[in-house]
């Protein structure tokens, strides 16, 4: 469809136009909750949710395109939009109307318009149309608008969330302060120049712009049409504006010492890695690698091959050199393995050459210009990474120059290793290289027709194994984090127990709710669930409520232990006229559904393009409470209760005020609950009421500090106890089941676990040639040989259409003497007129992943063949570590060296202290 043009001037990551501010004061963030509305708040006649979806979902089937403006919604925000509206299935609308939009989320701490690092699409916004963000604007106020444009990464449309902060030198006064300018990735270097000469108030044909990276000239940018991504140009990049000496020359020459690579200039290629310290290492290959913008990932694979003897040595010699395949059209023209090549020279210096650390800048451009998925500087899984670049290598080494058509082989009844021995021999037809000598292994897949009985044998090459950490049946359930909050009248206290409960996937709230009745002991009948969104609930759960939407890494389910759970998931949403869907009757019940808020000052630095403020404002914190009280409850009972509920031996009334709120915790009409009223609070009310607890200024220093184990931001009262009487529910996270042991999941339960027979899902079908349909046969999968360099993936990220999971599962695995003979169904092979060796495995190195998955991190822990220790490798940091700290949770992707490789590289390591 057609895009509408960008307006002028909504760029941020290009300079303000004259006259025209690039951050723009947004009024919603900059009042307190009890100011006047925003400017922007609906228009009088407000729309049906059907009206609204419609409008809206005329304009939202979009496809991302170059030099358009998109702008960003958080995503919990547009949850509640798309629930209200029942925006995603086009069913009739539900759920409340959403409050104003609030984007506060997505900013960086200080900042109206600067996004805060690590944010994904899905997880934490979604991107609307101008016009889109128009109407929603319109119809709910808030902000701040956040607009984006889209450009071109690679062959990619993508849309920019961050552009570039580059430091400008001129090369007349390398003393002064650099200039700092924002610009585009997709800006050319024209542009660029075009801005630093209007910044220095030069002419264009006077200067020259290089890269000055680590302050040295390291790259002359001569091409004017080329984009800055294109040039690798970096966040906080060092650039240097070079002007025309006394005698009218330019006599700036490229440093050679800074670095290994092919070109000078980015005109042809530019594929150079960079020193960036030349002290002497802990030890030889112990060099870390700077991180060039989220590229840990690929720093953390590096170091990991850079830690596997037999492919480290074949590079760093200068060994792959002679069977580099410029021709194949698979390959990359040996480009990336010459890139891979010139990182491991540097990584590995010859003599006494003293490196520690090194830029790969060379080699990420190359990756990039490989395959355009690693062009910018996102995030990536570095089991990705992996795949690709040893793909990559082995094409560009392959040394079949003619690859001949070969069919597939499939057993027809004869031996297993007569079959497997002629699929390998087909596959060498078209596939042979160096990386393949070390890395390819054999599987062996057998296919059931539960129709007619026919058995399909296949075996197929591989050069990683993913290894399930859960069965195929717990691949079926999704698990879900839940914070549950019941009150202890025995202690009189709240009490919170953060739960994990599995349950199926696509299930309702119905099953969530029995789970955690089954993993509580507490009667379902008494659990009402809902979603918490900083710090006030947005939704209640009905059974049939649907769960899909709920992870959204910004909100969180919540459950209580109350006497009436139908009085709190009651839909207390005035409904339009117009809707079809007529509003629930009130439940019946003796007593009044509250709700619970609370809310503190926080200090608010507001920022503007020439200045900043501090203020205060007022905002929720900790979570909600709910309880049931007497429906003619006196404001004074009213308070005498919440005290108890708090903790009467340290809270009393005289502390704190009650405000009657919205279902927001925004107070309505700045109502104090008197306590001299006599009035019952809830006369005239609905049967859920909202209110908010403010404390008293002489009482806030007493209350903090008294919040036990609950933490400093969590209302006085609320401990993390553990629930009453656990029912011993498999899905409960503190189970220890299955083989777990200390929480922990084996290696060898994990290889197990690979070679279990599943049944297909329908979506995975299987083509029977015998029934010729698709039907959903038995799999099984298992090792049939295992390579020299065995790489093992643990699967710890699953992913759908509304939320990513990552499991936590600690896995131990061996540092040495791992063994797969029970695992191998082929007998060890003699090579090359060498003794058979068995399957066996040291381990040289593993790729870590830390946190959550969008603002994760990514180490490394190698194995040195100098030394036989093992060191920790943190981007640019190094340092040696205990063996014992090796096989941490943090562990995805282990790299292991068969026994009789491994003994002639590693030699016996000394005890080492970190």
């Amino acid at each position: 469809m057609a895009l509408p043009n960008p307006p002028d001037g909504d760029d941020p990551t290009l300079p303000p136009s004259p006259g025209k501010p690039m951050l723009q004061r947004n009024d919603s963030l900059e009042r307190d909750d009890d100011g006047a509305d925003d400017p922007g708040t609906a228009p009088e006649g407000q729309l049906t949710p059907e009206e609204e979806r419609e409008k809206i979902k005329a304009l939202h089937d979009f496809d991302i395109q170059a030099g358009a403006m998109y702008y960003l919604v958080d995503a919990a925000w547009w949850l509640m939009w798309s629930d209200y509206v029942g925006f995603e299935d086009g069913s009739e609308a539900r759920g409340s109307r959403p409050n104003e939009i609030d984007n506060s989320s997505l900013l960086a701490p200080g900042s109206t318009a600067k996004l805060r690092p690590y944010i994904n699409e899905g997880r934490d916004h979604v991107f609307v149309l101008h016009d889109e963000w128009e109407l929603l604007r319109a119809w709910y106020g808030g902000g701040p608008a956040l607009p984006r444009r889209g450009i071109t990464q690679g062959s990619t449309a993508v849309v920019e969330l961050y552009g570039l902060t580059l430091k400008v030198y001129r090369s007349s006064d390398l003393s002064a302060a650099p200039v700092e300018m924002n610009i585009s990735k997709a800006a050319t270097v024209r542009e660029l120049k075009e801005m630093a000469c209007k910044e220095f108030g030069v002419v264009g044909a006077e200067v020259k712009i290089w890269d000055y990276f680590q302050k040295k000239p390291y790259a002359l940018l001569d091409t004017p049409s080329k984009q800055l991504e294109q040039c690798q140009i970096m966040e906080n990049n060092d650039m240097l504006v070079e002007e025309k000496d006394a005698e009218g020359k330019f006599n700036l020459k490229k440093n050679e010492g800074v670095g290994v690579g092919s070109s000078s200039t980015y005109s042809s290629g530019g594929n150079q890695n960079v020193v960036t310290s030349t002290a002497p290492p802990s030890q030889k290959g112990v060099v870390g690698l700077q991180n060039l913008g989220n590229t840990c990932f690929m720093n953390s694979t590096l170091q990991c091959l850079s830690n596997t003897p037999p492919l480290r040595e074949f590079f760093a010699s200068g060994d792959y050199e002679a069977e580099i395949n410029n021709d194949n059209p698979l390959g990359h023209e040996g480009k990336l393995a010459g890139s891979f090549g010139s990182l491991m020279k540097m990584m590995w210096p010859q003599g006494d050459e003293a490196i520690s650390a090194v830029a790969p800048r060379g080699f990420k451009y190359q990756m990039g210009t490989s395959n355009p998925m690693f062009a910018g500087f996102q995030q990536h899984d570095s089991s990705e990474l992996m795949n690709f670049l040893l793909d990559g290598l082995h094409e560009d080494l392959n040394r079949i120059q003619d690859k001949p058509y070969v069919e597939s082989t499939e057993s027809d009844g004869r031996p297993d290793d007569v079959v497997a021995k002629e699929a390998m021999d087909n596959y060498k037809l078209r596939n042979d290289s160096q990386i393949h000598d070390l890395f390819r292994g054999q599987f062996k897949s057998t296919l059931v027709c539960p129709s007619c009985g026919n058995v399909s044998i296949t075996f197929d090459p591989y050069t990683m194994i993913s290894l399930p950490l859960r069965t195929a049946q717990e691949e079926m359930q999704q698990s879900y984090s839940v914070k549950m909050v019941y009150y202890d009248a025995a202690d009189s206290k709240w009490v919170k127990n953060n739960l994990t409960v599995s349950i199926p996937k696509g299930a309702e709230a119905g099953q969530l709710r029995a789970a955690l009745s089954t993993a509580t002991s507490i009667p379902v009948e008494r659990i009402v669930i809902g979603q918490i969104l900083r710090s006030y609930i947005y939704k209640f759960f009905d059974d049939s409520a649907s769960l899909d939407f709920v992870k959204t890494g910004t909100s969180t389910i919540i459950a209580y232990d109350v006497e009436y759970p139908k009085a709190f998931e009651y839909d207390e949403q005035p409904r339009s006229a117009y809707s079809r869907r007529a509003a629930a009757e009130p439940p019946k019940v003796d007593k009044a559904a509250m709700v619970l808020y609370f809310r503190k000052e926080e200090s608010v630095t507001s920022t503007y393009i020439t200045s900043s403020y501090n203020r205060t404002m007022k905002a929720l914190y900790g979570d909600p409470l709910l309880f049931c009280h007497p429906k003619e409850t006196s404001p004074n009972e009213l308070y005498n209760a919440i005290a108890d509920l708090l903790g009467k031996d340290k809270v009393n009334p005289e502390m704190f005020q009650i405000r009657v709120a919205d279902a927001f915790g925004k107070p309505t009409d700045n109502h104090v609950v008197d306590r001299a009223d006599m009035k019952p609070v809830t006369h005239g009310l609905k049967p859920k009421l909202h209110l908010v607890v403010e404390w008293v200024d002489w009482a806030k220093e007493q209350i903090q500090g008294m919040d036990g184990v609950q933490g400093k931001d969590e209302p006085e009262g609320v401990s993390g106890a553990t629930p009453p009487s656990p029912g011993g529910a498999a899905s409960a996270a503190d189970e220890n089941d299955d083989g777990y042991e200390d929480g922990k999941l084996h290696l060898k339960q994990c290889l197990e676990l690979f070679s279990t027979e599943e049944k297909l899902s329908p979506e995975d079908a299987w083509y029977c040639s015998k029934c010729q349909q698709h039907v959903e046969a038995t799999k099984k999968m298992e090792l049939w040989s295992t390579p020299k360099v065995l790489v093992l993936h643990l699967k710890r990220f699953s992913y759908s259409r509304y939320y990513r999971d990552k499991l936590e599962t600690p896995v131990n695995f061996p540092l040495d003497d791992l063994d797969l003979s029970p695992y191998v169904l082929e007998e060890p092979q003699s090579e090359n007129g060498q003794p058979a060796q068995p399957p066996i495995y040291d381990c040289v190195g593993v790729s870590n992943h830390m946190g959550s998955l969008g603002g994760g991190h990514y180490t490394a822990c190698g194995r040195s063949s100098e030394d036989g220790q093992w060191y920790k490798f943190n981007d640019s940091h190094t340092s040696p570590m205990q063996p014992q700290g090796v096989a941490s949770g943090d562990a995805y992707l282990l790299f292991y060296v068969r026994r009789d490789l491994a003994r002639a590289y590693l030699p016996v390591p000394q005890n080492v202290e970190e």
